[in-house]
Order: C-alpha cells, then sequence, then structure tokens
C-alpha cells in the first residue's frame, strides 16, 4: 500500500521530493522519484508502505526488465502469483517477487487490457516509453483512489487531494456542484471532487493521456441481477468457498495481519474464517466508548468473539475530549469532506501500533442485504398498488410526516411512511440516503451560491445514473446503488483516507469482485428471506458465527457523536456556527444553519446534518482558505 503521484509534462525531481514528503504517511518504509526528459516530460513519485517483498527490489517506481514502462503503484493485487507464472510462459523476466513489477509486465503483455488480469485492490499510474503514453487505472469497487487534474503541459495525478494541491498547479477553491452533492449524500460523488478543476476516477475505470487528449473508460461494472437456477445447498456452498477463497487471498503478506473486530456478523464472519484458514491466533481490534456511549457500546459482542477464536484482542476506549483534541489531524485526514470516517480513524490508529494490515467487514450490509431499506422498500414494492388507492391528499399527508430512515437522523421512521412517500422507487430510496433533499438545500444554501448553482443536476440524477432498467427486483436494485453510491464514494473512500492517515493497509474481503459478481446471481428472495437481514451470508458461516452474533438484532455501528457535539466538541460547533464565521464564507443562510445547529442542541434536529456542515467549514479552513 503507498502513495502514488505523476505529472505528465513536466520533469521535476525536486517537486516530486516534495510531494513524496506530503505523502509520507502513506508509505512510510521508502520513497523514490524518477524523471524521464525523453520526449515528453514525466515525474512518477512513491511512498511505499512495505506489505509484499520487503526487500529493495520493491522500490517505486519501478520499470520491467526490458524497460519499456515504469510504474507507481498502490495496493495489493493478491492473485500476482499465478499472473506472474502466466506472463513468465510469455518469455517475461523478474526480479523481485512484487506484484508491483507483475502488473508492469502485465501491461507490457496485454496493454490496457491487463486490468482484466488483476483481482484485488488496486491505484497505479504507468508510462509508456515507447508510446509516450499514460495509462491508469483503479480497481472495480473502488476501494483505492485516483485524483486528476488538466495542466499547462499536461496532466497531474495523485493518490490524494493533498499532493494535487501541493503540486502547486491548481488552486483550491470550492466546486459549488460537488457541494450540492455533499448536503445530499454526505460525500462527494465521484467523478466530481470537493475542488474545482480536480477529477475523481470512477471505480471500475481507465485513464489514458496520448499527445494531449485524455480519455476515461470503464471496464468492469456490477453485472446486472440475474438470477441462479441452482438449490438454496448449491449457492450456500458456493458462497462459502468464495467468502474462504477471498479471505484466503487476502491473507497474504509478507507482515503480520490483523482485523477489526465489531462484534457484528460481518467482521465477526471474517475474524472466525481467517482463524480457521490460517490456524494462528490472529490480532483483532474494536472500539468501545467511555461513559456517553455506554448505550451503543458493542465491545461485549466482539469480546465472544475473540473469545471463541482466541484472537490477541484489543479494545480502544474512546471519549469526547480525544476527538475534540485530534480534530485538526481528523479533518487533515479526510481530503475530503465526509460525515463518516471518525471511526476507522480511531481504530485504524490503534491498529497501526500493532499490525501493518487489517481484515475489515466492510460491504457485508451492502452486499447481502442488511440495511434496514432492503426490508422496507421491499415492503413498498409489495403494496406500492394499494398504496396507490390511497387519495392523494392523504398520501402527500403522509409524505410530509415522513423523516429519513434511521441511519441519518437517529430518529425512528414513521410507520411505513418513509418507503411509501413517494411513488416511485428512487425517490422512496433518495429518503434512505439523503440527508438534505432539495428543499431543505434551497433554504439552507445563501442566494449567491443558488444563483451560480446549475439546478439541472440534482442529486437525484446522481442516483439514476446507476439504476438498471432491466433488474427488476427491488433487493437487487437497492444493492447495486449501495455499492456505487454509498460504499464507494462515503465507506470505501473515507476508509483508505483514513486508514493510510496512520500507515495502515484495510483489506475488504466481503467485496472481492468475483465474489459480488456470484452474489448478483442469487434470488433476491434468498438474500431476505423471510424479512431476515443478510440471510445467506448466516446461513452459509451458521459453523463460524456465535449463536450470540447471529441472534442479535441489526444494529448499524454507531458512535456517540451527537454526545460529544453537546459536549466536548461544543466550543468548536459554536464557533462553526457563529454569525462571523456563516456570514464570512457566504455559502449558506446563516439563520437557517443557526437553527438547524440550535434544535439540535435542543434534542429537536438530526445531529448529523449538524456534523456535515461543521465538518465542511473545518476541511475550507484547512484545505482551500
Amino acid at each position: 500500500m503507498c502513495g502514488i503521484f505523476g505529472i505528465i509534462g513536466e520533469a521535476n525531481e525536486e517537486l516530486g521530493e516534495q510531494i513524496a514528503e506530503v505523502m509520507r504517511h502513506r508509505g512510510p518504509d521508502d520513497h523514490g522519484v524518477w524523471v524521464s526528459t525523453h520526449g515528453t516530460p514525466v515525474t512518477l513519485v512513491n511512498t511505499r508502505l512495505a506489505i509484499i517483498d520487503l526487500s529493495p527490489l520493491g522500490h517505486m517506481p519501478m520499470t520491467t526488465m526490458r524497460g519499456e514502462v515504469w510504474i507507481t503503484y498502490n495496493g495489493e493485487v493478491f492473485n500476482f502469483a499465478e499472473t506472474k507464472a502466466e506472463l513468465i510462459k510469455r518469455g517475461h523476466e523478474f526480479r523481485s517477487n512484487s506484484d508491483t513489477e507483475v502488473i508492469a509486465n502485465a501491461y507490457e503483455e496485454w496493454g490496457d487490457e491487463c486490468v482484466h488480469h488483476f483481482r484485488g485492490m488496486f491505484a497505479f499510474l504507468i508510462w509508456d516509453v515507447k508510446r509516450q503514453r499514460l495509462f491508469a487505472a483503479r480497481d472495480r469497487l473502488g476501494i483505492k483512489p485516483i485524483y486528476w487534474a488538466h495542466t499547462p503541459t499536461g496532466l497531474v495525478l495523485g493518490s490524494e487531494l493533498k499532493a494535487i494541491i501541493a503540486s502547486g498547479f491548481i488552486k483550491p477553491s470550492l466546486n459549488l456542484q460537488s457541494l450540492l452533492h455533499y448536503l445530499s449524500f454526505y460525500s462527494v460523488p465521484s467523478p466530481l471532487t470537493m475542488l474545482n478543476d480536480v477529477h475523481a476516477l470512477p471505480p471500475g475505470h481507465c485513464l489514458s493521456w496520448h499527445q494531449g487528449q485524455v480519455t476515461v473508460s470503464p471496464y468492469w461494472d456490477v453485472p446486472t441481477a440475474k438470477p441462479s437456477r441452482a438449490d438454496e445447498i448449491e449457492i450456500k456452498n458456493e458462497l462459502r468457498r468464495l467468502l474462504e477463497e477471498s479471505i484466503r487471498l487476502r491473507m497474504i503478506a509478507d507482515v503480520p495481519v490483523g482485523a477489526f473486530l465489531s462484534g457484528g456478523v460481518d467482521s465477526s464472519a471474517v475474524v472466525g474464517l481467517m482463524t480457521q484458514i490460517s490456524g494462528e491466533r490472529l490480532k483483532t481490534f474494536s472500539i468501545g466508548f467511555e461513559n456517553e456511549g455506554r448505550s451503543i457500546d458493542e465491545r461485549s459482542y466482539a469480546q465472544v468473539v475473540a473469545k471463541r477464536y482466541n484472537t490477541d484482542h484489543t479494545e480502544v476506549i474512546v471519549g469526547g475530549e480525544k476527538v475534540a483534541d485530534e480534530i485538526d489531524q481528523i479533518i487533515a485526514a479526510m481530503d475530503q469532506p465526509s460525515g463518516d470516517g471518525l471511526n476507522t480513524y480511531l481504530v485504524s490508529q490503534a491498529t497501526a501500533k500493532h499490525v501493518k494490515v487489517a481484515l475489515s467487514g466492510l460491504g457485508g450490509d451492502e452486499l447481502f442485504a442488511g440495511y434496514p431499506q432492503f426490508k422496507l422498500l421491499a415492503q413498498a414494492a409489495r403494496y406500492d398498488p394499494l398504496w396507490k388507492t390511497i387519495p392523494n391528499p392523504m398520501r402527500a399527508f403522509m409524505a410530509t410526516g415522513a423523516n429519513t430512515v434511521s441511519t441519518l437522523t437517529r430518529k425512528p421512521a414513521i410507520g411505513g411512511a418513509v418507503a411509501f412517500a413517494d411513488d416511485d422507487f428512487l425517490g422512496r430510496y433518495g429518503r434512505t440516503r439523503i440527508l438534505f433533499n432539495e428543499k431543505m438545500k434551497a433554504m439552507l444554501l445563501s442566494k449567491n451560491v443558488k444563483d451560480e448553482l446549475d439546478y439541472n443536476i440534482n442529486s437525484r440524477a446522481m442516483l439514476e445514473r446507476f439504476v438498471r432498467d432491466d433488474e427488476d427486483e427491488v433487493i437487487d436494485r437497492v444493492t447495486r446503488l449501495e455499492l456505487k453510491n454509498y460504499m464507494a464514494n462515503t465507506l470505501l473512500r473515507d476508509t483508505d483516507a483514513m486508514s493510510m492517515a496512520h500507515s495502515l493497509e484495510v483489506r475488504v474481503p466481503l467485496i472481492d469482485h468475483k465474489l459480488v459478481e456470484f452474489v448478483t446471481t442469487i434470488p433476491a428472495d434468498l438474500k431476505l428471506k423471510n424479512g431476515q437481514p443478510k440471510y445467506l451470508l448466516t446461513a452459509a458461516l451458521a459453523d463460524v458465527l456465535p449463536p450470540e452474533v447471529i441472534a442479535r438484532k441489526k444494529q448499524g455501528f454507531e458512535m456517540p457523536v451527537a454526545a460529544w457535539m453537546r459536549g466536548a466538541l461544543k466550543p468548536m460547533l459554536d464557533d462553526v456556527f457563529s454569525s462571523r464565521s456563516l456570514t464570512q464564507r457566504e455559502l449558506f443562510d446563516a439563520p437557517y444553519a443557526q437553527r438547524l445547529y440550535q434544535d439540535f442542541l435542543q434534542g429537536e434536529g438530526a445531529y448529523m446534518r449538524v456534523w456535515c456542515l461543521a465538518t465542511l467549514e473545518l476541511w475550507m479552513r484547512k484545505f482551500v482558505d
């Protein structure tokens, strides 16, 4: 796992060294800068977190034995050994045992099609010396990032916005269209970033640059759901095989490997299978909270799993004072503003003191119908004909009363009104994931901002990109949106940024692309059988998961952020929502923003809306001002 950076159109070793220092946290073990003045000037930079082949032969940027390409690379290709064997048969020679050299040789052999040979998480920049061409690619689900921007002479690309800013090629300014979507999704959807003129390469996409022309194109997408005709036992057995294979691959490392353990089904499954596969004592890590967070503390469930598998378990106890003391570092680590990621920052901080690699259960809820909205929206579709017989005035009244689902507001939904309040699937889904709806944003944003915005590109349009008309089952439609919207733009982006801030590599076996492709063939009624979330996942792992974990009621991971915001973080929030701060920034209508804050303090408003606005302001101060 590493930091990568490149400039096409300029050979500048001194700047490369400066960028390496900016990205040092992503790779403290080694760094390298390669420049070329042959033809198009090029600078490639790498900061290395050594995981596979710890020797100097793994140094990057790296070239092949043939010297036809140079590469800077971030990630892990877990099937590199078999790909290497195939390349040796085709006449390629290797000097190292690294997966980096395999990727470079695969490009020499197969060109842009090389990405189809890789299984894992990756982001890389390749300079093709012979063709004077850049080729960059990002993994299928979006685990590792690439950001890029045009320069007067070519391109600049990197793992973080911080590196792009530090290059001096762009002047950081807020992208108002991105702001509009951030308020909806509490993260920025790719290919946008929060900065004008800086783009995010979307998951499953490649980028090429040749003679001044940039081309961005997809090479993979979540397949259209096509239910298998296999019976439940066959499906369950194949799921188990793929889960074990994915975890076995993600335990490949030349350094110790640990795991996050929250006590939920997903992380417990990962820990159980890791222990069974390795036969060794595993290091596990979980978060607990001081007084204000005891009601949502999940350590007791994590302890059950840790005891069953005799793990070397570490509990990280966190309070509001620690968050307040480190808020400046937390915002810097985010790289882009986010309403999420705080938990990953804190558990990664503790985990990195013990191991360099940790496996996570991220993706289980999205892939196996774990969230409440899967059941809620499936019910809405089932009763839709009855709903449409209700007179419009009554339906309008129910829609007015409906709140966003509790995952955002921390308040219970009003019966089924949340799901039924809109006439179509996408409107209903939006109520489960959108933080500020269009009406709220119109009240929140200042007149100056609204005058500049293009409202034709609203948040619904961002979701419409992912809807496929040939997917009939609601469960499959929700799965696609969760994977491509919430997971890719929020969970995975935050996990990369927050873990790499502490030089920790996080691997996510539950979204191995072969596993994802298989799950799209599972009939919807097996993903949510009899209304039970993750039915098939728990059935396939009945011998792995403790009964207490299987029987527990679904509880999304929570942190006592609201309590901290009324306590240790309140002085910071008072400043953010002061008339001086709001008026000076001129992004929001000051009275409306202050009313949101006061409603929250009085226990009448959603903490997440206030937290997102605060995070944005703190990010602006650090990255733009």
